[in-house]
């Protein structure tokens, strides 16, 4: 980890990952872009996450963003003020693609194979076509959740808007922690 240089509003201490966490490469938005910024609280979070990562086989992480500065969650009604999302304060991770040790990549978006609302973990929970790389997903993002490193955890199965990526993300003060 490394200073991220200069100012991110809202981010108290702001980081980007120079190098790799548990042995595991996290490939994220380059320098020059912003959304390669994360708070120092998510960083440790993902080093923990890393540790279970390696566990499964996976070498390298791939995340689309994980600050943007002006991100709000969906209005819930017409004069509800926008909410920021934990993505504004650097504490949230969209993540795209997971490479195991054999060279395979777990492709959220092709790989998911789930079905909107549907359950994603345990006994319940139900792929569309289980193949290989579904299942190896799967395993995965119900370890990380397992461990209950994160407060939020949304899938494909969640939302149209999630249909690419899980978002992870860690919230201030929260004691809940949900996966849809």
């Amino acid at each position: 980890l490394r200073a991220a240089g200069g100012p991110a509003c809202g981010i108290a201490v702001p980081l980007r990952i120079a190098g790799p966490l548990q042995g595991v490469r996290f490939v994220t938005p380059g320098k020059r872009s912003a959304f390669g910024k994360l708070d120092c609280r998510l960083a440790l979070v993902l080093d923990d996450m890393a540790r279970i990562l390696q566990a499964h086989g996976v070498v390298e992480l791939r995340i689309d963003n994980m600050y943007r500065p002006r991100a709000h969650l969906p209005r819930a009604g017409k004069r509800r003020r926008l909410k920021p999302s934990q993505h504004s304060y650097g504490l949230a991770a969209d993540i795209v693609e997971f490479q195991l040790a054999d060279g395979r990549k777990l492709d959220v978006e092709r790989d998911w194979h789930g079905t909107l609302g549907s359950l994603v973990c345990g006994p319940d929970a139900t792929l569309l076509e289980p193949n290989a790389e579904a299942v190896a997903l799967r395993n995965v993002i119900c370890a990380i959740a397992g461990a209950r490193l994160f407060n939020h955890i949304l899938t494909p199965s969640y939302d149209e808007a999630h249909r690419d990526h899980v978002h992870m993300d860690i919230k201030r003060d929260a004691r809940e922690i949900e996966i849809h």
